[in-house]
């Protein structure tokens, strides 16, 4: 008899069952939802921390932007010259773009300037919102060691008589051709000479040793006149001639007496482009500069500006946005030649707001969320007598 095994074969049976196509699909669907919603968050927190990112750069710049313009307003009128520096008809409107003066005199460069709604600006969604600028002059502290440069003539080239080449007094005890305490003027610096009758914007054409800074007309910023021209077409820096016999005596105008003095100035603008741009422009002072675009250099300081305004305190208390209205001399008789702008010269504070674009657009409306900023400086030079 066989024995009986004690195993028992057993049939193993693999079974047909599996994932269906209509299982597959949706889980595929499911899958995509899932990733989608994911990707969907993400890029919400992308474009979020992008926005966010680009607002805190225009908020910095808009800050800075006022940092800046604060800075050059507490330094305005800092040993300048509170009647302002004599410059060629027309100079302060071609340049600055300000409206003209009401006369046909030389203009005054001030050592606070300013425009109230001049130019236009494509951001603002207020077409008829103009915005403003300001120019502010004050003295290179730097220059010469902080010390003046005592003129004593002025001359001019054999080979150019239009030239005015002015002479610096020659401390004693120099070594000829190399006077200490005099620190040379370099080309296309600006520099005010004053005297006790008058104080004249100039730019360095030319540098003659230390001593001898040439000031011919066609300089990149046009503020040089000619030497040997007559009225208001000629320099100021002509030398005084004694007056005529009288009585009275015929004193001699639009001349300097050459008990004068020479100081490097500092001339910076502020202004909104059409664009939404914050530019800082510098004026002259370029001495790497060849030609006359050099001379007129603009620094972007913040973008998405779609308004500037500035308002002026002046010394009164009056509050005033359009401090360059201009008075009639004393004669009570508007447009008689003799109008100054006296207002310029009694600013006291100066208030600066900026409106800008922080953000391409926020929420369901698509509008760009406008931010504004304002602060206020004290133009404490302006109280005193440059010196």
């Amino acid at each position: 008899m066989k024995p009986k095994s004690i195993y028992k074969l057993r049939k193993v049976h693999f079974g047909q069952d599996g994932v269906t196509l209509i299982e597959m699909l949706v889980a595929i669907v499911i899958f995509l939802i899932v990733t989608g919603t994911i990707y969907g968050l993400l890029q919400i927190g992308r474009v979020d921390r992008n926005r966010a990112s680009h607002r805190a750069d225009i908020l910095k710049n808009a800050r800075i932007a006022i940092h800046l313009i604060g800075r050059d307003a507490l330094n305005a009128g800092l040993s300048y010259n509170r009647v302002g520096a004599l410059a060629p008809e027309g100079f302060v409107s071609s340049t600055f773009g300000l409206p003209a003066d009401p006369d046909t005199k030389r203009d005054a460069i001030t050592a606070i300037m300013a425009g109230n709604d001049i130019f236009v600006n494509g951001l603002n969604p207020n077409t008829a919102v103009l915005t403003d600028t300001a120019v502010f002059c004050y003295r290179d502290m730097d220059f010469n060691g902080g010390d003046l440069v005592h003129l004593s003539d002025v001359k001019s080239p054999a080979a150019d008589p239009s030239t005015a080449r002015v002479e610096a007094v020659v401390p004693p005890n120099s070594p000829a051709g190399t006077p200490t305490g005099v620190e040379k003027a370099r080309k296309h610096q600006l520099y005010l000479v004053e005297s006790d009758s008058t104080q004249v914007a100039i730019m360095a054409t030319d540098v003659n040793g230390a001593e001898l800074v040439d000031a011919a007309p066609g300089d990149p910023l046009g503020l040089n006149q000619p030497l040997n021209g007559s009225g208001e077409s000629g320099s100021v820096l002509r030398k005084c001639e004694p007056p005529l016999p009288g009585p009275p005596a015929v004193m001699d105008g639009n001349c300097t007496t050459y008990v004068a003095t020479l100081k490097h100035f500092v001339m910076v603008g502020y202004k909104v482009k059409p664009d939404g741009t914050l530019v800082r422009t510098i004026y002259g002072n370029n001495t790497d500069g060849t030609v006359p675009a050099d001379q007129i250099r603009e620094q972007p300081l913040a973008y998405g500006v779609e308004n500037l305004q500035i308002s002026y305190v002046l010394e009164d208390g009056t509050v005033t946005s359009s401090p360059s209205a201009y008075s009639d001399g004393g004669d009570n008789i508007p447009s008689t030649g003799n109008e100054l702008p006296d207002q310029l010269n009694l600013i006291r504070q100066i208030t600066v707001t900026i409106t800008v674009q922080a953000t391409a657009s926020e929420g369901l409306n698509r509008k760009p969320e406008s931010i504004t900023f304002s602060a206020t400086f004290s133009a404490r030079n302006m109280e005193y007598t440059a010196g």
